[in-house]
């Protein structure tokens, strides 16, 4: 008698316990709220691909992973920002050496530009 009131409590504790995990999203961009709709799309195209914490570009992931940025602590976060700046002005991403493989993920004047207005707002914004 006792061991058929286990069964019950056990599948309940169970449930409970599940409760709490979800399946990882696919594409689980972490910082979706805080880029807007133009950078998102330009991050999504030619970024994403190499920075993100699935990416088989190591060197890539370990630079700059998308999926972690919006969990950044503020300082950290700034500095990130200052280095996509940093780089973005360089005219260092993508890297010349992948360029000559995928000419398609060069980024756009308009792409680039995108990409640096956001990132010096979010830099002046994170800094006050």
């Amino acid at each position: 008698m006792k061991k058929l009131l286990l069964i019950p409590f056990a599948a309940i504790v169970g449930l409970l316990f599940m409760q709490g995990k979800s399946e990882p999203a696919s594409h689980s961009f972490a910082p979706d709220a805080e880029l807007p709709g133009n950078v998102k799309a330009v991050v999504d195209q030619k970024c994403y691909g190499c920075h993100n914490a699935n990416s088989k570009n190591e060197k890539g992931k370990a630079k700059l992973d998308w999926d972690a940025l919006g969990n950044l602590k503020k300082s950290k976060r700034v500095a990130t920002m200052d280095k996509i700046s940093e780089v973005l002005e360089k005219g260092e991403m993508p890297p010349k050496k992948f360029l000559e493989n995928k000419p398609e993920a060069a980024l756009s004047e308009a792409d680039l530009a995108t990409l640096k207005e956001w990132s010096a707002g979010k830099k002046k914004k994170s800094k006050k």
